[in-house]
């Protein structure tokens, strides 16, 4: 898992670093390696905003929050991708299930046994 974060128009910190990168790692086990995360973390006046663009096997997914706490930010940016990566797991999970629904092996005729009773 590749994990960038890039800080716009405020200081960069330890703290929001780890903490993307914490909400990052809770998406390992949605999706399949290589992983590429890009957080970009950005104020604008009181507006802190916290976008995350995820590429992995093939998709590529993005959400972006905006709220008065950088934390917060990241948190609902990290659960609305998460939502989505959910999302893409399940849809990919049903679709290969269907694939294998076609080749149900249906017992033989010889293989069936009709009981008979003795009703006389």
């Amino acid at each position: 898992m590749h994990i960038t974060v890039t800080f716009r128009h405020l200081d960069a910190s330890d703290a929001l670093k780890e903490h993307t990168e914490e909400k990052s790692e809770r998406l390992r086990k949605y999706l399949v390696e290589p992983i590429e995360i890009h957080w970009v973390l950005s104020v604008e006046k009181f507006r802190h905003i916290a976008d995350v663009t995820i590429v992995a096997g093939g998709v590529s997914l993005k959400a972006q929050e905006e709220t008065e706490d950088m934390y917060s930010a990241i948190d609902l940016a990290s659960s609305k991708i998460e939502k989505q990566v959910r999302k893409y797991k399940e849809r990919r999970k049903d679709h290969k299930s269907h694939e294998n629904a076609s080749s149900i092996r249906y017992e033989s005729p010889e293989e069936l046994v009709i009981e008979e009773s003795d009703a006389e």
